[in-house]
Formats: C-alpha cells, structure tokens, sequence
C-alpha cells in the first residue's frame, strides 16, 4: 500500500473520530449540566482546599459569599465554574471579614430610661483590603490554612500582589482537580461514547473496510478534513488574538459559566449543526454508518460470527471517542501536514 493511501486512510479515519468524539463532547456537557455533576465536583474540591477544621468552614462561607451566591440559579443549584479573579476577591473579603466589629448604640437615653431611641447599627471596619486581611488573619487560630494564607499574605505588598498569589494557588490546584474530574466521570464518557456508537452504528472495522475501499469516500474525506484544520487553525487564531487585545480570562473548554445559559445553549447547538452539514457532505459518498442495507439488524444479527465483529468495532470506536476530540484534531493536523509536505506529484 502506497505511503500516500496510508495518510489518506489514516485522515479520513481521524476526520471520522473527530466529528462523534466532538458529538460526544456536546452530550456529555449538557449531561454534566442536566446533573450538576461539574458543580457539585467543584464545590468538593473548594471545600477540600479551604479545609480548616480549627476555625470555620471557609469553602462554605465562600460559596455563602455574595459575588458567589448570585451565580446559582436555585437554591440547590453549584455553580460549575468560578473564575479565579472572582475566587481571589471573595476569599479576600472573606478573611477580612473577620477583622470586622459590628455593635449597637445604646437604645435608651441616660436620662431618662423609658425613653427609646432609634438602634442604630455601628461597624468598625477596615477600608484599605490588603491591610484588612492580615487583621483578618490575625484573628485566625493557627492551622495549616493560616499558615498557607500567611505565607502569600507576606509574599505580597499590596492588594494586586496578594490577588495574584491567590488567584496562581488558585489556577494550580484547578489543573490538578481537573485531573481528577476526568478520572471519576471517565465510566461516565465510556458509557455515552458507547451509546452514541450504538446509536449511529459507528463500526470501526466496516468503516476502515469502506474508506480502503472507496476512493471517492475518502479524497472527500481528505477535502473536508483539511477544509475543517485550515477553519478551525484560523478560529483558534482569532480566538488567542481577541483574547490578547481585550485581556479576557484564561478558560479552558471544559467549564462554562452559570451567567450566559443562553449563550452556552448557542454554543452547544451550534456545534451539532456544523458536525451535522459535515456529516451530509460524505452523506452522498455512503459513509458506512446507520441501520440500512449490509449494516441493517438482520445482517448484524445474521449469525454469531457476525455479531461478533460488529460488536468488536463498536468497542474499539468507543474507545477511540473516549479520547476526545482535541486528540483527533491533532491526528488529522499532523497527518495533513505529513502529506502537504510531500513532494507533489506532476
């Protein structure tokens, strides 16, 4: 088989696993968002680092924090993402809170006791909030937290320092709790990966068959793969440099926030329509998935040999969803890129 062929078959194969893998990636978010699974796993994990038995629960006394609050829906609903910014300036109020002294002025007149006045409501209160927070820390039983909170405390000279410290510690505790996300909703993956394999018919050893033996299917495959790398390079692109001019917030393509539901709807749909035309340019080329004619039920179940086979390349392309579409879209990138820079033919 020539050199060529191999990247071609290998393209249209990652163009294949692309197009489900990120069809996968739209299920599962809108489950993760139906179940609360991303915000209840982030409120474990704030509660975890703002542990602190000796004092007080500080991850509940954030989540109870005003900025915080206003971004559930309900009651009983978790945020699934917080920014690190709005992280840092909560938890910087919070521990100054404790600085705080609140007090009423006396009710009653001195003269005559009978006499009753408007209560009043006193507050002592520190204004400059980087020197607020060490009297707050000062008002602290010692425990390891303190001792973390100090350390960035006496690291830092003004406000914008300590937020950056707390927003860094922030960041990196995120990408390891990130980590930890995927392994404990992995079972969750496999299971909708198998489920839109089943649903599609998604074989992977009819379709490695059909694209080897179809060279129409597959020189389209290659069109729309590369059209598909040059688009999303160019997204990508002008996503860093709108970024870059207009300072937005790192974030990475697995959280969302809780304030623009519409527009993460939008985003969600918009996904399945471009997967969608995708899928009917190589509707006309037979791409080998559906129940209907060789694939229908009756062939599959038609003996044991059969069943089988068909159930083994569901298995594998299953497995192949599970590792996602940035993975794939970086398979087809590397191919593509491979062949462009062969020598072309006359």
């Amino acid at each position: 088989m020539e050199m060529s062929k191999i990247l071609e078959i290998l393209v249209a194969l990652a163009l294949f696993y692309f197009l489900f893998s990120s069809l996968v990636s739209v299920v599962f978010e809108w489950y993760s968002y139906q179940t609360q699974k991303r915000g209840k796993f982030l409120y474990q994990s704030i509660i975890k680092l703002l542990n602190d038995p000796v004092n007080q629960s500080y991850g509940a006394t954030l989540y109870a924090h005003f900025s915080i609050d206003r971004l559930k829906k309900s009651k009983d609903f978790y945020p699934p993402y917080i920014s690190s910014d709005l992280f840092a300036d909560a938890l910087i109020d919070v521990i100054g809170s404790q600085s705080d002294r609140v007090y009423f002025d006396n009710p009653f007149a001195s003269s005559n006791k009978e006499a009753f006045f408007e209560v009043k409501m006193q507050e002592q209160r520190i204004t400059e909030p980087f020197v607020r927070f060490g009297e707050g820390l000062a008002c602290m039983h010692y425990s390891p937290l303190k001792n973390q909170l100090r350390f960035y405390f006496e690291k830092s000279s003004t406000y914008a320092e300590l937020h950056f410290q707390l927003k860094t510690w922030y960041d990196d505790y995120m990408s390891r709790a990130s980590g930890w996300y995927k392994n404990k909703t992995k079972t969750s993956l496999y299971i909708i990966s198998f489920m839109v394999c089943v649903g599609f018919n998604l074989d992977s050893i009819t379709v490695v068959k059909k694209i080897n033996r179809d060279d129409a299917l597959r020189k389209k495959m290659m069109v729309v793969a590369e059209r598909t790398v040059d688009r999303e390079n160019k997204s990508t692109d002008a996503t860093a440099e709108k970024k870059q001019s207009f300072a937005y917030p790192t974030e990475d393509a697995s959280n969302f926030t809780m304030d623009s539901d519409k527009k993460r709807g939008d985003e969600v749909l918009n996904e399945y329509l471009r997967i969608e035309l995708q899928l009917r340019e190589l509707e006309d080329n037979a791409l080998p998935i559906g129940y209907y004619g060789y694939n229908s039920f009756l062939n599959i179940f038609s003996s044991l040999s059969s069943f089988l086979w068909w159930l083994l390349g569901l298995l594998i392309s299953t497995l192949a969803l599970s590792f996602g579409a940035p993975f794939w879209f970086e398979v087809m990138a590397k191919a593509i890129n491979i062949r462009r820079s062969g020598v072309k033919p006359n």
